[in-house]
């Protein structure tokens, strides 16, 4: 020790191996503590939101899937990733590890949010409109006005249509206590949004018909598989049962970029290559073609007279509700929307209105007294156009008792019906009267 003492250099190089046993003890208490007492800690931020599959109903609630690569260390582990700001946390699922607590950094998201379109059934009437909110009742806006619905009279709602929410990114954090090793996380979840919808194109010279899908607002993914579904899950809010609207893709014939499937009550189609969107794009893809069969005719109820047509899906699959687009080669001819059809079903469509045949009703005869109501109504039906046309007029008497029809009608409840030729520049009439006792 005095020899020590005497040498400086030699004095400096104890020190040091001294300090340098202390730091490596306290590092290695450290770290050993830290195994003991405080989780490892895996961050994983990813550029993009993270999806392998995405899977988009229609009515903009979308189902959202992807695997994530971990290393666990030893001792219980936390692992950090990220969710768009529209998921629904509740229906947050991890797997593939044994999970121990999930804790996120947001609140949950409702599953209905306020400015969505929603339809509500109660005991007595049904309300569409855009939720507001929960205070003590169910309010709705509906025809510049706010209905307040009971919600013990609440017997189911529909959601038709999902607004989607700005916000950071939620962070999850899930805990485990899997030991050491390769783990292969896998994460779903649903989300508000984004919405798509079909857009129909129908040339009314040869009956094709082309279908694509516009997916609007989309998130931000890279290299995903992208799936379309028609029809609408079940989910619960809040006690009462809530029934997605059977709306989405509904049809695929030949297709070069989708393969269609069906999957208990769904209609699958997905998109055989890799996509990326890009956050706030509006993206468009084709679906399919086919040909339909179409029938035309000329249709009046009130107002002006209709040129529509009778679209029957003779195509393998149903079409969803969506917009169509009527054309005559290049030319474009009008639009309108349509409802849900089955295989083999029909629906009808108005293209535009016939300016050149006119429609007249007239009250020629009404009894008010204190037994009945007597109305006679004298319909003429005016052909301005240089061909022949075939016409057809519907009334509704309310179920009244129907007295006199000239011509005949064919009724179906209280609805009256006519199909009528009329000549080029010639003119018909109708009459009929309806009764109706106190």
């Amino acid at each position: 020790m005095k020899n020590l003492m005497r040498n400086p250099k030699a004095k400096t190089v104890v020190l040091l191996c001294i300090l340098a046993v202390s730091t490596i003890g306290a590092v290695f208490a450290g770290l050993t503590l830290s195994n003991r007492i405080f989780p490892d800690t895996i961050i994983i931020v990813p550029g993009e939101n993270s999806a392998n599959q995405v899977t988009i109903y229609g009515n903009g609630v979308t189902f959202i899937s992807y695997v994530l690569n971990v290393t666990l260390q030893q001792g219980t582990s936390t692992i950090q990733f990220y969710l768009s700001p529209n998921a629904l946390t509740d229906t947050l699922r991890v797997s593939g590890i044994n999970v121990v607590k999930t804790t996120v950094s947001e609140e949950s998201k409702p599953l209905i949010e306020k400015g969505d379109v929603i339809t509500v059934y109660t005991q007595d009437n049904t309300f569409t409109g855009k939720f507001m909110g929960w205070n003590d009742m169910l309010l709705l806006e509906a025809n510049n006005g706010t209905i307040m619905i009971p919600g013990d009279k609440i017997t189911r709602i529909v959601l038709s249509s999902v607004v989607q929410v700005q916000g950071p990114r939620i962070l999850v954090e899930v805990t485990t206590d899997s030991p050491l090793g390769e783990y292969q996380l896998r994460i779903s979840y649903l989300m508000r949004g984004p919405k798509w919808k079909p857009t129909y194109f129908i040339d009314l010279n040869t009956s094709l018909l082309d279908c694509w899908a516009t997916i609007d607002n989309v998130e931000t993914w890279n290299n995903f598989t992208l799936v379309l579904v028609s029809g609408g899950p079940h989910i619960i809010i809040t006690g009462y049962p809530i029934y997605f609207t059977a709306s989405g893709l509904s049809n695929y014939v030949e297709s070069v970029d989708f393969t269609s499937t069906t999957n208990d009550e769904y209609h699958e189609y997905t998109y055989r290559g890799q996509l990326s969107f890009a956050n706030g794009t509006t993206v468009r893809l084709p679906l399919f073609n086919g040909t339909v069969t179409l029938r035309q005719e000329y249709y009046w109820q009130s107002g002006e007279v209709q040129n529509r047509y009778h679209i029957t899906n003779t195509l393998t699959e149903p079409l969803a509700s969506g917009t169509i687009e009527f054309y005559r080669g290049e030319k474009w001819m009008g639009e309108d929307s349509i409802n849900y059809t089955p295989i083999n079903g029909e629906t009808t469509a108005i293209v535009n209105y016939a300016q050149d045949i006119t429609v007249n009703s007239t009250v020629t005869k009404s009894v008010n007294d204190s037994r009945h109501q007597v109305q006679g109504t004298q319909i003429t039906i005016q052909n301005h156009k240089t061909v022949d046309i075939q016409i057809t007029i519907q009334q509704d008497i309310n179920g009244y008792t129907l007295d006199v029809c000239t011509p005949s009608a064919t009724r179906t409840g209280s609805t009256l019906t006519w199909t009528l030729q009329v000549s080029a520049g010639d003119k018909t009439t109708i009459y009929y009267e309806w009764e109706h006792n106190w």
